[in-house]
């Protein structure tokens, strides 16, 4: 049946090729890669639109959220699975982190003045 951490997945609700994700955690993604795109492409955009402001603000909540727990669960299983190992296991987790990582790097270069 694998390891006790293969055992713990069968828990989530949404499955793609095999394995299990939860339906918020591919929403959270895909507008986090909406926000980003939004930014990338106009980044002056972000002081005056009070929508896309607040689009970034609770994907990168729930973004920091998710990355938080899926870097706890990785720490709860460290003992049987090694970091890099969980990473390519869980594609969209790690997307869902790399991306809160651009969100917080996004907001920093965004000038104070």
């Amino acid at each position: 049946m694998g390891n006790r951490y293969e055992r713990s997945r069968m828990s989530r609700s949404f499955t793609y090729k095999g394995v299990q994700y939860h339906p918020g955690t591919l929403v959270v993604l895909a507008v986090q890669l909406l926000c980003l795109s939004a930014f990338a492409f106009s980044p002056a955009s972000v002081d005056h639109n009070k929508w896309l402001s607040a689009a970034i603000a609770f994907s990168l909540l729930f973004g920091l959220i998710l990355s938080l727990g899926f870097f706890g669960t990785w720490n709860q299983f460290r003992d049987d699975i090694g970091l890099w190992t969980f990473l390519n296991t869980n594609p969209v987790e790690s997307a869902v982190a790399i991306a809160t990582v651009g969100e917080v790097l996004a907001i920093l270069l965004i000038p104070l003045g």
